[in-house]
């Protein structure tokens, strides 16, 4: 367990990695459109399209190391104040809920994904992006997020009890 705890957890740290990444090219890709529209009346025909998916990427796709960190938005309240037996019995359901979410998500992503490239879908533009590429974040970030959810629930990975006390809801 411990060995996927280190895969789950360096493929997460890769991906959140992506995340920062994307997140500067968003930047840059939005303020060259900006400039280009600005001063030269020629928008790029481009830059909405990859920055919405890269949009995509970044509200799934990093979630895994947020999980594992501690950092996620969480509701402190049964936490702070149930006893520890009830905090752990509450633990272990959100953790079971959470990863039967994302692996109906995971699986449903796979179908679409799958669909996508078996027809030939694209994005109706000039730039004309292939469909399976924004379906594949489906399931990637739901997989490796569905992953750290059951380590989780194992007690295997995840946040350290200091994130916990601070506010982390799992």
């Amino acid at each position: 367990m411990r060995a996927l705890d280190r895969i789950v957890g360096g493929l997460s740290g890769l991906l959140h990695a992506g995340g920062a990444i994307a997140l500067a090219f968003i930047m840059l890709t939005i303020g060259y459109d900006a400039l280009m529209r600005h001063f030269l009346a020629r928008a790029t025909s481009w830059s909405m399209e990859v920055n919405a998916f890269l949009l995509v990427y970044l509200a799934l796709v990093p979630a895994a190391e947020t999980l594992r960190r501690g950092e996620q938005i969480g509701i402190g309240v049964v936490a702070e104040l149930a006893a520890p037996r009830v905090q752990r019995i509450v633990g272990v359901v959100v953790g079971l809920v959470g990863t039967a979410f994302c692996a109906a998500l995971t699986w449903r992503g796979v179908l679409m994904a799958h669909d996508a490239y078996s027809y030939g879908e694209r994005v109706s533009s000039s730039f004309g992006t292939p469909m399976w590429l924004p379906y594949g974040l489906i399931p990637l970030g739901f997989s490796v997020l569905g992953l750290q959810f059951a380590l989780i629930t194992l007690g295997v990975g995840g946040p350290s009890k200091a994130a916990k006390v601070e506010g982390g809801a799992f």
